[in-house]
């Protein structure tokens, strides 16, 4: 059996989402977020092509001030025919990617963009949405805050080969390595990293590194106790 896993938004986007039609009032899209606890709706037309994407700010800034002097016969009358298109983000104004678009590229378009949804077509056709929750639940997994453990953070010269040291260090103790993490930037030459493996019992481990001339900076293990 092959391993079904490549890196792309395929494998972790929400596929065949809760959508709506251009038409649907704005009391179908609120009941709708509402009572299946989404934040994003997109809207599709009859070719299930992407028209618009209905948030619960949109629906928030759709709805009537307080200070509205309309009565409420008038209030719901007016909602009950406001459609979609009156008040979702239109598609050309939407940043889409497709299903061949890398995880890294997606969460940095909500980055940059600092949106919390992306819509994944297939030409103009809606395949699913990846949304920051989404996101959050990816990088939970890849950090392996979910397997208990100890993480290790180390401040280490910012050279060719050193992590490598490092892991060999880990490995001659027999330790499974559940995560390794490390920021882009250096600070004062030295790059920081936090290395999670799937122990309790790391005080050998701990001094092997220091023996070896690592710089540990902080051990913490979860579940706490």
């Amino acid at each position: 059996m092959g391993i079904d896993y490549e890196g792309y938004i395929r494998e972790k986007m929400q596929k065949n989402p809760i959508t709506i039609g251009p038409d649907a009032s704005f009391y179908e899209a609120r009941a709708i977020i509402r009572d299946k606890g989404i934040r994003h709706l997109p809207v599709v037309d009859k070719q299930h092509h992407l028209v618009g994407l209905v948030t619960d700010r949109d629906i928030r800034e759709a709805a009537p001030s307080d200070a509205t002097t309309l009565s409420v016969h008038e209030l719901h009358y007016l909602l009950g025919k406001l459609k979609a298109t009156a008040f979702m983000t239109p598609r050309n104004k939407l940043i889409t990617i497709t299903r061949d678009t890398i995880i890294e590229k997606a969460v940095q378009l909500m980055h940059d963009h600092k949106i919390g949804c992306l819509p994944i077509l297939d030409g103009e056709k809606l395949l699913g949405i990846i949304t920051e929750t989404d996101i959050l639940d990816l990088f939970v997994d890849l950090f392996g805050v979910k397997t208990p453990g100890t993480r290790i953070t180390l401040a280490l010269q910012d050279a060719p080969g050193i992590l490598h040291d490092v892991l060999e260090v880990v490995k001659r103790h027999n330790v499974n390595l559940i995560s390794v993490v490390t920021p882009s930037y250096t600070i004062e030459g030295k790059r920081i990293v936090a290395i999670r493996i799937q122990t309790l019992e790391y005080d050998k481990i701990v001094e092997g590194l220091k023996t070896s001339g690592y710089e540990v900076l902080s051990i913490d293990k979860w579940p706490s106790k």
